[in-house]
Protein backbone atom coordinates (compact mmCIF):
# COMPACT_ATOMS: atom_id res chain seq x y z
CA UNK A 1 0.00 0.00 0.00
CA UNK A 2 1.21 3.25 -1.26
CA UNK A 3 2.24 5.79 1.81
CA UNK A 4 1.04 9.17 0.21
CA UNK A 5 3.45 11.98 -0.62
CA UNK A 6 6.40 12.61 1.58
CA UNK A 7 8.41 16.02 2.03
CA UNK A 8 11.39 15.21 4.48
CA UNK A 9 10.41 12.83 7.11
CA UNK A 10 6.70 13.95 7.12
CA UNK A 11 3.88 12.16 5.15
CA UNK A 12 1.54 15.04 3.35
CA UNK A 13 -2.29 14.71 4.39
CA UNK A 14 -5.11 15.14 2.20
CA UNK A 15 -6.53 18.08 4.24
CA UNK A 16 -2.88 20.11 3.92
CA UNK A 17 -3.85 20.15 -0.02
CA UNK A 18 -7.53 21.38 1.30
CA UNK A 19 -6.32 23.68 3.36
CA UNK A 20 -3.65 25.21 0.51
CA UNK A 21 -6.34 25.42 -2.03
CA UNK A 22 -8.63 27.77 -0.13
CA UNK A 23 -5.22 29.94 1.09
CA UNK A 24 -5.35 30.32 -2.66
CA UNK A 25 -8.63 31.01 -3.50
CA UNK A 26 -8.81 33.66 -0.35
CA UNK A 27 -5.77 35.51 -2.13
CA UNK A 28 -7.05 35.40 -5.14
CA UNK A 29 -10.27 36.98 -4.56
CA UNK A 30 -8.80 39.57 -2.13
CA UNK A 31 -6.32 40.72 -4.85
CA UNK A 32 -9.26 40.54 -6.99
CA UNK A 33 -11.05 43.41 -4.80
CA UNK A 34 -8.32 45.42 -4.26
CA UNK A 35 -7.75 45.80 -7.95
CA UNK A 36 -11.50 45.79 -9.33
CA UNK A 37 -12.75 49.29 -10.64
CA UNK A 38 -15.34 50.86 -8.16
CA UNK A 39 -18.93 51.42 -9.41
CA UNK A 40 -20.84 54.46 -8.35
CA UNK A 41 -23.61 55.79 -9.06
CA UNK A 42 -25.52 59.47 -8.04
CA UNK A 43 -27.98 60.45 -5.55
CA UNK A 44 -31.17 61.64 -8.01
CA UNK A 45 -34.70 62.67 -7.17
CA UNK A 46 -36.95 60.14 -8.72
CA UNK A 47 -39.65 57.42 -7.90
CA UNK A 48 -40.32 54.03 -7.41
CA UNK A 49 -44.10 52.66 -7.56
CA UNK A 50 -44.74 49.31 -5.64
CA UNK A 51 -47.72 46.90 -5.98
CA UNK A 52 -49.09 44.30 -3.69
CA UNK A 53 -51.78 41.38 -4.78
CA UNK A 54 -54.17 39.54 -3.06
CA UNK A 55 -57.63 38.78 -2.57
CA UNK A 56 -60.21 41.06 -0.91
CA UNK A 57 -63.64 40.93 1.10
CA UNK A 58 -65.93 43.94 0.26
CA UNK A 59 -67.46 45.58 2.91
CA UNK A 60 -70.47 47.78 3.23
CA UNK A 61 -72.59 49.43 5.16
CA UNK A 62 -76.09 47.33 4.53
CA UNK A 63 -78.90 45.65 5.66
CA UNK A 64 -80.87 42.83 4.29
CA UNK A 65 -84.74 42.44 4.68
CA UNK A 66 -86.75 39.29 4.15
CA UNK A 67 -89.87 38.24 2.34
CA UNK A 68 -93.23 38.25 4.59
CA UNK A 69 -94.58 35.18 2.13
CA UNK A 70 -93.69 32.91 -0.47
CA UNK A 71 -94.86 33.58 -4.41
CA UNK A 72 -93.94 35.40 -7.09
CA UNK A 73 -92.32 38.42 -6.92
CA UNK A 74 -92.74 41.54 -9.84
CA UNK A 75 -89.89 44.21 -9.31
CA UNK A 76 -90.01 47.62 -9.64
CA UNK A 77 -87.29 48.81 -9.01
CA UNK A 78 -83.48 47.62 -11.07
CA UNK A 79 -80.79 46.19 -9.03
CA UNK A 80 -78.74 49.35 -7.53
CA UNK A 81 -81.44 51.62 -8.54
CA UNK A 82 -81.14 54.48 -5.11
CA UNK A 83 -84.51 54.13 -3.24
CA UNK A 84 -86.12 56.54 -1.26
CA UNK A 85 -87.91 55.28 2.40
CA UNK A 86 -91.36 54.01 1.21
CA UNK A 87 -90.71 53.88 -2.39
CA UNK A 88 -92.34 50.38 -4.11
CA UNK A 89 -89.63 48.16 -4.92
CA UNK A 90 -91.22 44.72 -5.96
CA UNK A 91 -95.23 43.24 -5.71
CA UNK A 92 -95.06 39.86 -4.20
CA UNK A 93 -97.68 37.10 -5.30
CA UNK A 94 -99.23 35.03 -2.86
CA UNK A 95 -98.87 31.23 -3.87
CA UNK A 96 -102.71 30.68 -4.16
CA UNK A 97 -102.35 33.66 -7.01
CA UNK A 98 -104.44 33.53 -9.93
CA UNK A 99 -102.51 34.77 -13.32
CA UNK A 100 -105.37 34.47 -15.55
CA UNK A 101 -107.24 37.32 -13.00
CA UNK A 102 -104.30 39.82 -14.49
CA UNK A 103 -105.17 38.93 -17.79
CA UNK A 104 -109.26 39.15 -16.98
CA UNK A 105 -108.27 43.17 -15.51
CA UNK A 106 -106.25 43.96 -18.42
CA UNK A 107 -109.12 43.08 -21.18
CA UNK A 108 -111.50 45.11 -18.80
CA UNK A 109 -109.21 48.30 -18.27
CA UNK A 110 -108.64 48.19 -22.05
CA UNK A 111 -112.55 47.59 -22.95
CA UNK A 112 -113.08 50.72 -20.65
CA UNK A 113 -110.24 53.19 -22.47
CA UNK A 114 -111.33 52.30 -25.42
CA UNK A 115 -114.80 52.99 -24.94
CA UNK A 116 -114.10 56.45 -23.24
CA UNK A 117 -111.92 57.17 -26.29
CA UNK A 118 -114.96 56.45 -28.81
CA UNK A 119 -117.41 58.46 -26.38
CA UNK A 120 -115.50 61.21 -25.20
CA UNK A 121 -116.95 64.32 -26.84
CA UNK A 122 -114.86 65.27 -30.04
CA UNK A 123 -115.33 68.98 -29.60
CA UNK A 124 -114.17 69.15 -26.31
CA UNK A 125 -110.46 69.47 -26.47
CA UNK A 126 -108.83 68.94 -22.92
CA UNK A 127 -105.45 70.52 -22.53
CA UNK A 128 -104.30 68.03 -20.18
CA UNK A 129 -104.96 64.71 -22.21
CA UNK A 130 -103.44 66.07 -25.25
CA UNK A 131 -100.33 66.54 -23.40
CA UNK A 132 -100.75 63.40 -22.22
CA UNK A 133 -101.17 61.78 -25.47
CA UNK A 134 -98.28 63.78 -26.97
CA UNK A 135 -96.00 62.26 -24.06
CA UNK A 136 -96.91 59.11 -24.44
CA UNK A 137 -95.85 59.02 -28.14
CA UNK A 138 -92.77 60.85 -27.11
CA UNK A 139 -92.11 58.22 -24.53
CA UNK A 140 -92.30 55.29 -27.30
CA UNK A 141 -90.29 56.35 -29.69
CA UNK A 142 -87.42 56.95 -27.00
CA UNK A 143 -88.33 53.01 -26.60
CA UNK A 144 -87.93 52.64 -29.67
CA UNK A 145 -84.46 54.60 -30.10
CA UNK A 146 -83.61 52.94 -27.02
CA UNK A 147 -83.78 49.42 -28.79
CA UNK A 148 -82.36 50.10 -31.86
CA UNK A 149 -79.11 51.62 -30.76
CA UNK A 150 -78.89 48.89 -27.75
CA UNK A 151 -78.92 51.26 -25.32
CA UNK A 152 -81.22 49.13 -22.61
CA UNK A 153 -79.85 51.08 -19.38
CA UNK A 154 -82.68 53.57 -20.67
CA UNK A 155 -85.25 51.68 -20.75
CA UNK A 156 -86.37 50.84 -17.07
CA UNK A 157 -86.81 54.75 -16.91
CA UNK A 158 -88.89 55.04 -20.52
CA UNK A 159 -91.06 51.94 -19.03
CA UNK A 160 -91.79 53.51 -15.67
CA UNK A 161 -92.30 56.92 -17.37
CA UNK A 162 -94.88 55.23 -19.60
CA UNK A 163 -96.68 53.12 -16.82
CA UNK A 164 -97.34 56.84 -14.73
CA UNK A 165 -98.48 58.47 -18.42
CA UNK A 166 -100.89 55.45 -18.77
CA UNK A 167 -102.12 56.13 -15.38
CA UNK A 168 -102.83 59.92 -15.53
CA UNK A 169 -104.59 59.54 -18.87
CA UNK A 170 -106.70 56.65 -17.53
CA UNK A 171 -107.65 59.46 -14.92
CA UNK A 172 -108.18 62.14 -16.97
CA UNK A 173 -110.60 60.18 -18.74
CA UNK A 174 -112.26 59.05 -15.78
CA UNK A 175 -112.80 62.62 -14.71
CA UNK A 176 -113.93 63.54 -18.24
CA UNK A 177 -116.61 60.58 -18.97
CA UNK A 178 -119.58 60.39 -17.91
CA UNK A 179 -120.32 56.33 -17.02
CA UNK A 180 -123.43 55.26 -18.72
CA UNK A 181 -125.01 51.43 -17.51
CA UNK A 182 -122.33 49.62 -19.60
CA UNK A 183 -119.41 51.63 -18.33
CA UNK A 184 -120.53 51.34 -14.87
CA UNK A 185 -120.64 47.79 -15.21
CA UNK A 186 -117.04 47.74 -16.25
CA UNK A 187 -115.87 50.25 -13.38
CA UNK A 188 -117.85 47.49 -11.06
CA UNK A 189 -115.88 44.31 -12.98
CA UNK A 190 -112.86 46.05 -12.74
CA UNK A 191 -113.27 46.63 -9.63
CA UNK A 192 -114.24 42.75 -8.09
CA UNK A 193 -110.90 41.95 -10.37
CA UNK A 194 -108.75 44.59 -7.90
CA UNK A 195 -110.15 43.59 -4.69
CA UNK A 196 -109.05 39.72 -5.40
CA UNK A 197 -105.35 40.39 -6.75
CA UNK A 198 -105.10 43.04 -3.76
CA UNK A 199 -106.41 39.79 -1.36
CA UNK A 200 -103.52 37.75 -3.29
CA UNK A 201 -100.67 40.40 -3.51
CA UNK A 202 -98.14 42.14 -1.52
CA UNK A 203 -96.89 45.70 -2.24
CA UNK A 204 -93.11 45.82 -0.88
CA UNK A 205 -91.52 49.52 0.14
CA UNK A 206 -88.34 50.26 1.09
CA UNK A 207 -87.90 50.06 4.61
CA UNK A 208 -84.99 53.04 4.56
CA UNK A 209 -83.23 55.33 1.51
CA UNK A 210 -80.37 53.95 0.04
CA UNK A 211 -79.24 51.33 -2.49
CA UNK A 212 -81.29 48.41 -3.25
CA UNK A 213 -80.35 45.09 -3.95
CA UNK A 214 -81.12 41.92 -5.12
CA UNK A 215 -78.18 40.13 -4.69
CA UNK A 216 -77.10 38.51 -1.23
CA UNK A 217 -74.59 36.46 0.50
CA UNK A 218 -75.56 35.86 3.76
CA UNK A 219 -72.86 38.54 5.53
CA UNK A 220 -74.49 41.31 5.42
CA UNK A 221 -75.15 41.53 9.11
CA UNK A 222 -71.67 39.91 9.66
CA UNK A 223 -69.32 42.17 7.25
CA UNK A 224 -70.84 45.63 8.14
CA UNK A 225 -69.10 48.74 8.63
CA UNK A 226 -68.16 47.87 12.53
CA UNK A 227 -66.47 44.78 11.13
CA UNK A 228 -63.51 47.41 10.20
CA UNK A 229 -62.73 47.68 13.63
CA UNK A 230 -62.62 43.74 14.32
CA UNK A 231 -61.99 41.45 11.92
CA UNK A 232 -59.11 39.29 11.72
CA UNK A 233 -56.85 37.23 8.77
CA UNK A 234 -58.63 34.11 10.55
CA UNK A 235 -61.60 35.96 9.85
CA UNK A 236 -61.00 36.94 6.29
CA UNK A 237 -59.85 33.17 5.78
CA UNK A 238 -62.93 32.24 6.87
CA UNK A 239 -64.85 34.46 4.44
CA UNK A 240 -63.21 34.70 1.86
CA UNK A 241 -64.58 33.47 -1.85
CA UNK A 242 -68.48 33.77 0.07
CA UNK A 243 -70.42 34.97 -3.70
CA UNK A 244 -73.03 37.06 -3.46
CA UNK A 245 -76.25 35.63 -5.30
CA UNK A 246 -80.16 35.96 -6.42
CA UNK A 247 -82.37 34.91 -3.53
CA UNK A 248 -85.27 35.31 -5.98
CA UNK A 249 -85.59 33.57 -9.56
CA UNK A 250 -88.77 33.05 -12.14
CA UNK A 251 -88.84 29.57 -10.82
CA UNK A 252 -89.04 29.81 -7.26
CA UNK A 253 -89.54 33.18 -6.61
CA UNK A 254 -89.64 34.87 -2.69
CA UNK A 255 -89.56 32.36 0.20
CA UNK A 256 -90.98 33.01 3.28
CA UNK A 257 -88.86 34.61 6.15
CA UNK A 258 -85.96 35.05 3.87
CA UNK A 259 -83.56 37.35 3.00
CA UNK A 260 -85.30 39.05 -0.17
CA UNK A 261 -82.99 42.12 -0.54
CA UNK A 262 -80.85 44.57 0.95
CA UNK A 263 -80.75 47.98 1.35
CA UNK A 264 -77.05 49.74 0.88
CA UNK A 265 -76.02 53.29 2.49
CA UNK A 266 -73.91 55.04 0.06
CA UNK A 267 -70.85 57.09 0.88
CA UNK A 268 -68.03 55.18 2.89
CA UNK A 269 -67.20 51.58 2.04
CA UNK A 270 -64.41 48.97 2.45
CA UNK A 271 -61.71 46.24 1.18
CA UNK A 272 -60.04 44.07 3.84
CA UNK A 273 -56.92 43.09 1.44
CA UNK A 274 -54.63 40.21 2.54
CA UNK A 275 -51.48 40.54 1.58
CA UNK A 276 -48.33 38.01 2.47
CA UNK A 277 -44.63 39.69 2.30
CA UNK A 278 -45.74 43.05 1.37
CA UNK A 279 -43.87 45.49 -0.28
CA UNK A 280 -44.94 48.42 1.11
CA UNK A 281 -44.76 49.35 5.08
CA UNK A 282 -48.26 50.22 5.42
CA UNK A 283 -49.58 52.99 7.75
CA UNK A 284 -52.97 54.47 8.62
CA UNK A 285 -53.61 58.09 6.88
CA UNK A 286 -51.78 56.42 3.87
CA UNK A 287 -53.25 57.11 0.33
CA UNK A 288 -53.12 54.19 -2.17
CA UNK A 289 -54.77 53.30 -5.11
CA UNK A 290 -56.53 49.88 -5.61
CA UNK A 291 -57.13 48.43 -8.98
CA UNK A 292 -60.16 46.00 -8.86
CA UNK A 293 -59.52 43.10 -11.47
CA UNK A 294 -61.87 41.67 -13.53
CA UNK A 295 -63.31 41.98 -16.98
CA UNK A 296 -63.79 45.21 -16.08
CA UNK A 297 -60.62 46.47 -14.33
CA UNK A 298 -60.84 50.06 -12.42
CA UNK A 299 -58.45 52.16 -10.05
CA UNK A 300 -60.02 53.90 -7.17
CA UNK A 301 -58.16 55.95 -4.83
CA UNK A 302 -58.45 55.07 -1.10
CA UNK A 303 -57.15 55.98 2.57
CA UNK A 304 -55.70 52.85 4.78
CA UNK A 305 -58.19 52.68 7.38
CA UNK A 306 -56.71 49.60 9.68
CA UNK A 307 -53.44 47.69 10.00
CA UNK A 308 -53.73 43.92 10.97
CA UNK A 309 -50.74 42.30 11.07
CA UNK A 310 -50.01 38.49 11.73
CA UNK A 311 -47.54 35.83 11.25
CA UNK A 312 -46.06 37.69 7.93
CA UNK A 313 -49.40 37.94 6.48
CA UNK A 314 -51.13 41.64 6.43
CA UNK A 315 -54.60 42.03 6.56
CA UNK A 316 -54.88 46.04 5.07
CA UNK A 317 -58.06 47.93 5.38
CA UNK A 318 -58.85 50.07 2.78
CA UNK A 319 -61.26 53.20 2.84
CA UNK A 320 -63.44 54.46 -0.59
CA UNK A 321 -65.48 57.48 -0.93
CA UNK A 322 -66.77 56.16 -4.84
CA UNK A 323 -68.02 53.82 -6.88
CA UNK A 324 -70.26 52.13 -4.11
CA UNK A 325 -72.91 51.04 -6.73
CA UNK A 326 -70.05 49.16 -8.92
CA UNK A 327 -69.72 46.69 -5.81
CA UNK A 328 -73.02 46.78 -4.40
CA UNK A 329 -73.22 42.68 -5.43
CA UNK A 330 -69.25 41.81 -4.88
CA UNK A 331 -67.62 40.31 -1.60
CA UNK A 332 -64.63 38.32 -2.74
CA UNK A 333 -62.80 40.43 -5.29
CA UNK A 334 -58.86 40.45 -6.47
CA UNK A 335 -57.16 43.47 -5.89
CA UNK A 336 -53.49 45.00 -6.43
CA UNK A 337 -52.38 48.27 -4.25
CA UNK A 338 -49.98 50.41 -5.61
CA UNK A 339 -48.26 53.25 -3.87
CA UNK A 340 -46.10 55.57 -5.27
CA UNK A 341 -42.75 56.85 -3.35
CA UNK A 342 -40.93 59.73 -4.41
CA UNK A 343 -37.53 61.76 -2.95
CA UNK A 344 -33.62 61.38 -3.17
CA UNK A 345 -33.09 57.75 -5.01
CA UNK A 346 -29.82 56.06 -5.26
CA UNK A 347 -29.30 52.51 -7.27
CA UNK A 348 -30.63 49.38 -4.42
CA UNK A 349 -27.00 48.41 -4.24
CA UNK A 350 -25.61 51.23 -2.80
CA UNK A 351 -27.16 51.05 0.52
CA UNK A 352 -24.60 48.89 2.70
CA UNK A 353 -24.93 47.98 6.91
CA UNK A 354 -22.44 49.12 9.04
CA UNK A 355 -22.21 48.06 13.06
CA UNK A 356 -26.34 47.42 12.10
CA UNK A 357 -27.37 50.76 10.68
CA UNK A 358 -28.30 51.47 7.12
CA UNK A 359 -26.48 54.18 5.25
CA UNK A 360 -24.93 54.93 1.99
CA UNK A 361 -21.10 56.04 0.96
CA UNK A 362 -20.80 59.31 -0.23
CA UNK A 363 -17.76 60.38 -2.52
CA UNK A 364 -16.38 63.26 -1.01
CA UNK A 365 -12.89 64.42 -3.05
CA UNK A 366 -10.79 61.61 -2.11
CA UNK A 367 -12.46 60.21 0.73
CA UNK A 368 -15.66 58.34 1.65
CA UNK A 369 -17.83 59.39 3.76
CA UNK A 370 -21.29 56.78 5.50
CA UNK A 371 -24.81 58.57 5.79
CA UNK A 372 -27.11 56.77 7.77
CA UNK A 373 -30.36 57.13 5.88
CA UNK A 374 -34.19 55.61 6.56
CA UNK A 375 -35.44 53.23 4.02
CA UNK A 376 -38.90 54.75 2.47
CA UNK A 377 -39.28 52.07 -0.45
CA UNK A 378 -37.41 50.30 -2.64
CA UNK A 379 -37.53 48.02 -5.47
CA UNK A 380 -35.15 45.64 -7.79
CA UNK A 381 -33.18 48.22 -9.19
CA UNK A 382 -33.65 52.14 -6.94
CA UNK A 383 -34.43 52.62 -3.41
CA UNK A 384 -36.53 55.45 -2.24
CA UNK A 385 -34.20 56.70 1.45
CA UNK A 386 -34.02 59.65 3.50
CA UNK A 387 -31.65 60.71 5.95
CA UNK A 388 -31.37 60.14 9.71
CA UNK A 389 -31.24 63.00 11.95
CA UNK A 390 -30.58 66.73 10.86
CA UNK A 391 -27.04 66.47 9.36
CA UNK A 392 -28.34 67.87 6.54
CA UNK A 393 -25.06 65.92 4.53
CA UNK A 394 -27.26 64.16 1.96
CA UNK A 395 -27.07 66.50 -1.60
CA UNK A 396 -28.99 65.73 -4.74
CA UNK A 397 -26.11 64.98 -7.71
CA UNK A 398 -23.98 63.33 -4.87
CA UNK A 399 -21.50 60.67 -5.92
CA UNK A 400 -21.91 57.40 -3.92
CA UNK A 401 -20.37 54.12 -4.29
CA UNK A 402 -22.32 51.08 -5.35
CA UNK A 403 -21.07 47.35 -3.60
CA UNK A 404 -20.68 44.68 -5.93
Amino acid sequence: MGKGLVIGRRRVRFRFFVFLFGVILGCYFLIRASTSTPVYGIVQYGEVLLKDKGGALVIRQEKAYNAPEYGRVNFLVAEGEMVEKEDPVAVLYKANYKEELVYQLYNVQERILLYQQENILQDIIDKDLEKVEKDIASTVLSIQVAVRDLQFDKLDDYEKRLRSLFANRQKILDQKTKPDPYLERLYKEEAELNKQLEEWKIELVAPESGIISFSLDGLESILGEKAVNYITVKDFKGFYGEDAHREEDEEEGAKAEQPFFKIVQPGKWYAACLISEPQINYAEGQEVDVSFIGPQMQTIKGRVYNIVREKGEVLVIVEFNEKIEDFISKRSVEVEISKSFQGFMVPADAVVTRRGEKGIMVVREESEVFIPVEMVAMDDEYAIISEKGESKQLELHAKVRIKR
